[in-house]
């Protein structure tokens, strides 16, 4: 098995069960527990794991989750819109996509009326020509966990 073969299949192991330890996951790998630490390290390193989540029901029952869709002028500048989307400590994810719009933001807000000011800045933004909010409903998969 090759080293990019072995990062997947520990990173497959650890979507599954992010608390299994290094020695489960080596035992159902057939390598040794020193290899998956190692890789596991170099993967941090390379930015491929980044952080351990921790994604509470309650929390995200209690809050204002959205995605908005935002669309930009002819000729905006979407790197410059979409880091400054990005800026806003509630911003979880921004995406730069293809379709009808050019970016999407997934928001994490207290409210409601946090959720308007909000929409209402970004709006304000110079090249965004229109975003738009859907408010999420249900989260029924997230991290690759089925909450």
């Amino acid at each position: 098995m090759n080293l990019e073969e072995l990062d997947n299949k520990i990173l497959e192991q650890l979507k599954k069960d992010s608390r299994q330890s290094y020695r489960e996951i080596a035992k159902k790998l057939s390598v040794s527990h020193s290899n998956i630490s190692k890789r596991v390290r170099q993967m941090e390193k390379e930015g491929i794991i980044q952080g351990y989540t921790i994604i509470q029901k309650s929390e995200l029952a209690s809050n204002t989750p959205l995605c908005i869709r935002i669309s930009a002028g002819s000729g905006a500048e979407l790197d410059k819109i979409g880091y400054k989307i990005a800026q806003y400590p509630n911003i979880e994810i921004v995406l730069h996509v293809s379709g009808e719009c050019e970016l999407l933001a997934l928001i994490n807000c207290k409210d409601r009326q946090e959720a308007v000011n909000i929409l209402s800045e970004i709006n304000r933004i110079p090249g965004v020509e229109k975003a738009e909010s859907h408010i999420i409903l249900e989260t029924i998969k997230l991290y690759g966990k089925v909450l």
